[in-house]
């Protein structure tokens, strides 16, 4: 599995997560049939990541969504801003990596306008904490 789908995965668990309050166990096992280990890994290094560091996300993602709370952006958008924010802050995935996956994934299946509100928000984030190559 590449890491693009395993992102995509954890973007899928994500937006579940935000939808229910809780990651389905069955929906991870179902969506990671197959997967070999070092995508299962990467996935519940994201997923964990983004649950045990919610409250700062939180706080990250609010300080650049201007005019926007948390709770009126789309779930999705949402869901593709706590993944790439969390490898921006945690990981050491290269930023431009994050912030192009995440715009990928908004492109697939949010609002057709999502991708640049997305996109300057991981830009700001960038800004201030800092790109990795």
């Amino acid at each position: 599995m590449k890491r693009r789908e395993a992102r995509e995965i954890a973007f899928r668990l994500t937006y579940e997560m935000i939808m229910t309050g809780e990651y389905n166990s069955e929906t991870r096992d179902e969506l990671l049939v197959g997967a070999d280990g070092d995508s299962r890994n990467f996935v519940l290094g994201i997923i964990n990541g983004v649950a045990e560091n919610k409250t700062k996300l939180d706080e990250v993602i609010s300080e650049y969504a201007h005019g926007y709370e948390l709770d009126r952006i789309y779930k999705t958008d949402l869901a593709a801003l706590y993944v790439a924010t969390y490898e921006i802050l945690f990981t050491e995935v290269p930023t431009a990596v994050a912030i192009n996956e995440a715009v990928e994934i908004v492109k697939a299946y949010s609002d057709s306008q999502s991708f640049s509100f997305v996109n300057g928000i991981l830009a700001s984030v960038v800004k201030k904490y800092g790109a990795r190559t």
